[in-house]
């Protein structure tokens, strides 16, 4: 599985596919403050980052990739 649920947080690795998107929103409607960690992806779905931007959570570790990381930091930097 490319998204691993610990507590609070999930660990994004490798790729994020749509298979993943309802897992992600049925533990972001759990509710409680949600932390992900995508130091480990190489690609996301659009569906699994749309639900990233509505649910805003905190971000811990950034992607590598210049290209992903650029979604979550300002400017793409």
């Amino acid at each position: 599985m490319a998204v691993e649920f610990i507590n609070d947080t999930a660990k994004f690795t490798d790729m994020v596919s749509i298979e993943e998107a309802e897992a992600l929103y049925n533990w972001f409607l759990e509710g409680g403050k949600r932390k992900i960690d995508l130091s480990e992806v190489s690609h996301i779905h659009l569906a699994c980052l749309q639900l990233l931007l509505i649910f805003k959570p905190e971000i811990t570790a950034l992607p590598k990739q210049d290209d992903l990381r650029m979604f979550f930091t300002e400017g793409g930097k």
